[in-house]
Order: C-alpha cells, then sequence, then structure tokens
C-alpha cells in the first residue's frame, strides 16, 4: 500500500543542513498496525510527515497503491490526503471554535457530502465514540482525551485507507492513553491500516510490527 525507496529528507536553516532521514527503505501492507518508536530526535514524525504526503522529501520515492507521488500536483496530493488519509496528532489539531460535531463533519463537507448527511453521519460516530453528550461542546471544553477522541473520530469518519498518528497519547494521562489504544485496536480489528508514531514502548508492543528509527535510519524492524 505505501512504500518508500531511498527516502532522504534534509532540512536547511541558513548555512546549516540537517539531514533527518538518510535513506529510508519502508513498507506498509493493507491492514497493518505499525509503530514507528526511537529517541527524540531520531527522525520518526519527519518520515511520518513523508509517508502521509504532508511534506515533501529531500530525495526518493514515496509509492502509494503503485503510483509514484514524485509526479503528482499538489492538487492530487491534496486530493490523495483528503480522500485516503486520516490524521491524529499530539496536539489534537481540532479547531477551537468548532464544537466537536463541526469538527467531525467538516472533512465529510470538505469531500463533498451534503450538510444533513455530514452532521448525521458525524454525530453517529461521536456516539460510537461515546461522546454523544459532547456534540455541542467546543475543545475548550473538552478533556486531553476527550479532544483526541474526537480528534480520531475526525480522522476515520470518512473511513480512510491509512490512518497516520503522530504520538497521539504524549499528552494523555495513562487512563485516557489506554482508552485512545483501545479505540486503535478497534479500529484494525475492523482493518484498518494504522502507522503510529510513539515514544512508549508499551504501546508499540500493540501493534503488529515495531520499526526502529535511530540517527535518520531503520535500525531494525520486528513482529510483536
Amino acid at each position: 500500500m505505501i512504500e518508500t525507496k531511498n527516502l532522504q529528507k534534509t532540512f536547511i536553516n541558513g548555512e546549516v543542513e540537517t539531514r533527518v532521514l538518510k535513506g529510508i527503505d519502508f513498507k506498509a501492507k493493507e491492514g497493518e498496525f505499525i509503530s514507528i518508536i526511537g529517541r527524540s530526535g531520531a527522525g520518526k514524525s519527519t518520515l511520518l510527515y513523508q509517508l502521509s504526503l504532508l511534506d515533501d522529501p529531500t530525495a526518493g520515492e514515496v509509492i502509494i497503491d503503485g503510483h509514484n507521488t514524485h509526479s503528482m500536483s499538489a492538487h492530487e496530493k491534496m486530493r490523495l490526503r483528503l480522500i485516503k488519509f486520516g490524521y491524529v496528532f499530539q496536539d489534537y489539531a481540532l479547531l477551537p471554535e468548532l464544537t466537536a460535531l463541526e469538527n467531525v463533519a467538516l472533512p465529510l463537507l470538505m469531500q463533498g457530502h451534503s450538510k444533513k448527511r455530514a452532521y448525521k453521519e458525524a454525530a453517529a460516530a461521536l456516539l460510537r465514540a461515546g461522546l454523544g453528550e459532547r456534540l455541542h461542546n467546543l475543545p475548550s471544553q473538552l478533556s486531553g482525551g476527550e479532544q483526541q477522541r474526537v480528534s480520531i473520530v475526525r480522522a476515520v469518519a470518512h473511513k480512510p485507507q491509512v490512518l497516520f498518528a503522530d504520538e497521539p497519547t504524549a499528552n494523555l494521562d495513562n487512563q485516557s492513553s489506554k482508552v485512545i489504544m483501545d479505540i486503535f485496536k478497534d479500529l484494525h480489528k475492523e482493518g484498518q491500516t494504522i502507522i503510529m508514531v510513539t515514544h512508549e514502548e508499551q504501546y508499540a508492543k500493540l501493534t503488529d510490527k515495531i520499526i526502529h528509527i535511530d540517527d535518520g535510519k531503520i535500525v531494525s524492524t520486528r513482529a510483536t
């Protein structure tokens, strides 16, 4: 489903060049739950951003369903992100002026669904996630765990091909983190492909495969 070949990323700040990814060969199959681990600064989130087309690599290839994304236009990549991908971030990335219901309905509206259908599907998804009483709450009126649940519901409401999660439990307490990981496990059982960056080994062990990155390179890949 997703493959990279000799993926490289260098950041330039003035005359300073920082090589973050140094030739990553990566494969993710449909239905896999993959975790990417490594110390801070190893390149975990940078790799996720390349895989999910949120950033462009300096060199190398990102191949989605057999298509080399290097030849895609910015608009084609945007459509791919909107339709096939879902995103969960450690800071939740909810729009603060929108309610939980409006946040979840937004990507459905962007895909062309009618307002009636988008809000109906968003409400049903939030209800399944145990947030039926929080539909009309703003993010500031929700706990961290609730905000992250809204973020996950928003990410999967349109049934994406791949769900990308960048440190989804980083800002949560143990109980809230367990709830989030239980949601991911349930999604995986339903066939959702998930690629997750985490610094917590206990959560990485809940995935099918652990990819360990150090100094911009994959140093090990192991099944759990």
